[in-house]
């Protein structure tokens, strides 16, 4: 059975992510080798050896933006980060183990999530 575990932000937390982003950027650590772009309304991507996963909503249209992802492989537990602030606003995960396999999503009301592609690192992905 997978097990997702979600992360929201409003702006107070996103300040919060934003700054511990930046540490992490300022750290010399940072990457952002996987980096997804969904409908033009959300950016994913993860930074750090520490395992931060983000998305930003990219578009004023009153939708949610998240990224699904993963840790550890093959360890098969899934993970979501949201941002709920609108356009702008970015959601920051807690720092954890490597980011396996990512994907960047739409929430739209009433109608199927718009999702890209899985981005899988070194595995086949499933």
């Amino acid at each position: 059975m997978t097990i997702t575990r979600r992360w929201a932000a409003r702006s107070a937390l996103t300040v919060a992510g934003a700054a511990l982003a930046l540490g992490v950027v300022a750290g010399g650590s940072a990457f952002a080798d996987m980096d997804l772009y969904k409908s033009g309304s959300v950016h994913s991507w993860r930074t750090g050896s520490g395992g931060v996963a983000a998305a930003q909503d990219t578009a004023s249209d009153g939708n949610d933006a998240y990224a699904n992802f993963n840790r550890n492989y093959p360890n098969k537990s899934g993970y979501e980060v949201r941002t709920i602030s609108g356009n702008g606003s970015t959601a920051y995960s807690p720092s954890g183990g490597r980011i396996w396999d990512m994907q960047a999503c739409v929430g739209i009301d009433n109608w199927p999530d718009d999702c890209s592609d899985w981005w899988t690192d070194n595995h086949a992905h499933g």
